[in-house]
Order: structure tokens, then sequence, then C-alpha cells
């Protein structure tokens, strides 16, 4: 399992975890992630996807942030923001490779790096 902390969410009766509290998630559940794609820096490189992140307003602290569905994602950053899905545990590691303690599991409200793209990129998958 891995251990997530989430500084800023909603709890609801679908059993997302409620906000401040410290919720485990096993590692082989998918969680939907907001994401940003990077061109390659040069023509020998592959492109890169960036994982969004939020200042939790009363500390400061930097978080990752991650969706239980699809829905709670789209409902918090809109139908235009990009995401991929992950397993929590690789989205744990890669989280812990870059330095970041916790994530933010179902934020109810974008973090302030959260930027809206232009007309026609759609959050959910193609039908």
């Amino acid at each position: 399992m891995s251990r997530m902390s989430e500084p800023s969410g909603a709890g609801g009766p679908d059993g997302t975890p409620a906000a401040g509290h410290p919720v485990r998630i096993p590692g082989d559940t998918r969680l939907y992630v907001p994401a940003h794609p990077r061109p390659p820096a040069g023509p020998a490189q592959e492109s890169a996807v960036g994982l969004a992140l939020q200042t939790v307003p009363a500390t400061g602290e930097l978080v990752a942030v991650a969706f239980t569905t699809l829905d709670a994602l789209v409902a918090a950053l809109g139908e235009c923001q990009p995401w991929i899905t992950l397993p929590a545990g690789r989205l744990a590691e890669l989280v812990s490779r870059g330095g970041l303690a916790r994530m933010s599991i179902n934020p109810v409200r974008p973090g302030p790096h959260a930027r809206p793209r232009p007309a026609g990129h759609s959050a959910r998958p193609p039908r």
C-alpha cells in the first residue's frame, strides 16, 4: 500500500477521504493525475510529461495532485485539463523521487499552478 497524505480534499459518501487526513491507497489503484505534455528539448530527446503540483495554502508545502476518479479531476480542474493514469504505487515512487513528501488526493479546487487549456482540448477520453 502507498501512504499518501491529503492536505486539501473532500470527503464524500462515495468513500473518498476527508480533507486533511492521511489515507492509504493500494499500490495497484489507478489514479488520475493532472499532467502537462512537454515537447522534446532537442532532436535526440523524447517528449516528457510534467505532473501537476499545488501549494498547500496553510504551510506553503508543494505537493503532487491526483484524483481517484476522472469525474473528480474534471470537477476540480475542468474538461480541458490533460491527464494520465498511474498506479498509486508508481505515482508515490515518482513523487518521492522528485523530493516531495505528500500528495493531495481529490483536491476540491485547483492549485496555483493550474492553467486553463485552449478550446478543443478535452480531459475526457474520446468515445
